[in-house]
């Protein structure tokens, strides 16, 4: 792409995450997509897998109206069924295509592109579709565009969903709730908006990062390489942190939908978490190792908020080791009951802080409060989140020593 190509792309990544009501983020990248393709109009589905439908919002008269296709059904519905863009010139003779707008409006569809909008996880959450091209036909150089407008598109539709999400739980609450409820309803609605003008230019961040990556290709420097991780490092620290102070927040609020399921907690909790923290180790020269002594492996809860409690403390604990080793081992108590503990030879807790490490927003003010980073929530997280799954968590440690956490499912 050239400078003005990728120009176009940055005024667009700041229209499309301007606002954050999903009517309004639909039509700003359709708006965006139909003037960089020159197309003569466009829709926006997006995937709703509870349904198994795509669903996009349409003006008619003064009302808005929803429309909802089947995921496999039209060009629209098999791009987000089987992810692969479409690219034809001649719709009616494509057997895809559904006629029924074009039999309803007197519109005559000839050329479409249908483009899929994927996550950072690969995962399909929406379909652009344009219809068209005011001359010629769509190109490549029309898919490119997508491409590289989807980055924006999927993380402003992201956004867009999680705060009007929390903006109807909030209102919610609103009504449900008695006047002494109000203040926590109230402080979640205020988080969420801050974290939406928080969110807008890291998206836009990221994004670019993205883009930026996409169109160096091969011919990253190490400098530059370097710096997009310090980027990259950067964006995750914030975004971390606004989810903790969420996450946070909505408990107190008793906002949380707990997922109780059952878990194996070797293979579905241990196991990417000793693959992850054995490199982590490795890197600081420090011995990681997991131990089992017991045949016991299932345990019920919330699986996020269990893989979070032992991921933080894992991480702490290789975070504030510097020589000598990290174990974790997972065993029965002389009640029977699963308890994994996680040792560490680390700087230890000096007495004076630690009857307050699990309190938000705290941390120790000597050794290593100034020398690394956190913002004291993810001990008092993990431990709302044991309260929340019947887990107990217990703290023993020595300042200079070490420390050990003894997990229990009771």
């Amino acid at each position: 792409m050239n400078t003005e190509e990728l120009q176009k792309i940055i005024k667009a990544a700041e229209l499309v995450n301007s606002n954050l009501h999903v009517q309004e983020v639909l039509k700003n990248i359709v708006h965006v997509a139909v003037e960089i393709t020159r197309a003569d109009r466009g829709t926006l589905y997006l995937v709703d897998n509870e349904k198994n439908e795509i669903w996009s919002l349409f003006a008619s008269g003064d009302n808005v109206k929803e429309i909802r296709l089947k995921i496999g059904e039209g060009l629209a519905g098999y791009v987000a069924h089987h992810g692969n863009t479409i690219n034809i010139t001649d719709a009616r003779q494509d057997p895809r295509f559904k006629s029924n707008f074009d039999l309803s409006t007197g519109y005559k569809t000839d050329t479409v592109l249908c483009f899929p909008i994927k996550n950072t996880h690969k995962e399909i959450v929406g379909v652009l579709q344009l219809l068209n091209k005011r001359e010629g036909i769509f190109d490549d150089r029309d898919e490119k565009f997508l491409n590289a407008l989807s980055i924006h598109a999927a993380l402003a539709i992201n956004n867009s969903l999680m705060i009007q999400k929390q903006i109807s739980i909030n209102e919610e609450l609103r009504i449900a709730k008695q006047e002494v409820e109000k203040f926590a309803m109230l402080r979640v609605h205020f988080l969420a908006q801050m974290s939406h003008e928080i969110r807008t230019p890291l998206n836009i961040i990221i994004g670019g990062m993205e883009l930026l990556k996409l169109n160096l290709g091969k011919d990253i420097s190490e400098e530059n390489t370097e710096v997009f991780q310090m980027l990259e490092s950067g964006s995750a620290r914030i975004i971390r942190t606004i989810e903790e102070i969420l996450q946070l927040s909505k408990i107190r609020a008793g906002d949380y939908d707990l997922q109780i399921e059952n878990i194996n907690l070797e293979s579905e909790i241990f196991q990417p978490l000793v693959t992850k923290y054995k490199k982590e180790a490795l890197k600081k020269n420090l011995e990681f190792t997991y131990i089992k002594t017991t045949d016991k492996d299932q345990v019920t809860g919330d699986r996020y908020m269990i893989n979070q409690i032992f991921t933080e403390i894992i991480d702490n604990a290789i975070k504030y080791t510097f020589k000598g080793s990290v174990t974790v081992e997972q065993f029965e108590n002389t009640e029977n009951k699963l308890c994994v503990k996680i040792k560490d030879t680390g700087i230890g807790i000096s007495d004076e802080y630690f009857k307050l490490i699990f309190e938000p927003f705290t941390q120790e003010h000597t050794g290593y409060s100034r020398k690394f980073e956190g913002n004291g929530l993810a001990l008092a997280l993990i431990k709302k989140y044991a309260e929340l799954n019947n887990i107990l968590i217990d703290v023993k440690s020595e300042k200079n020593v070490g420390s050990e956490f003894f997990i229990t499912f009771i």
